[in-house]
């Protein structure tokens, strides 16, 4: 089983800001902040263009919605 690894890690790791990964990604750098913080899942196409660009295979990438996590529900 390959290790997963976070967009903040990778970008880390390869001494990327948001502001540069955006830019190889034609989206604004709100929107990496966004998937970072799970706020935001990227697009099949986009998670690949991810993928690509780190040279890892796609599903050592983890884009956990953590946010979702701590949202209230209202159940009834």
């Amino acid at each position: 089983m390959p290790i997963k690894k976070t967009l903040a890690d990778l970008r880390n790791e390869n001494n990327m800001s948001q502001k540069q990964l955006a830019e190889k990604l034609n989206i604004s750098a709100a929107a990496i902040g966004m998937y970072e913080s799970g706020m935001r899942t990227p697009s099949l196409k986009r998670a690949i263009l991810i993928a690509n660009i780190f040279n890892i295979p796609v599903e050592c990438i983890s884009f956990s919605n953590t946010y979702s996590k701590h949202k209230k529900f209202n159940i009834m």
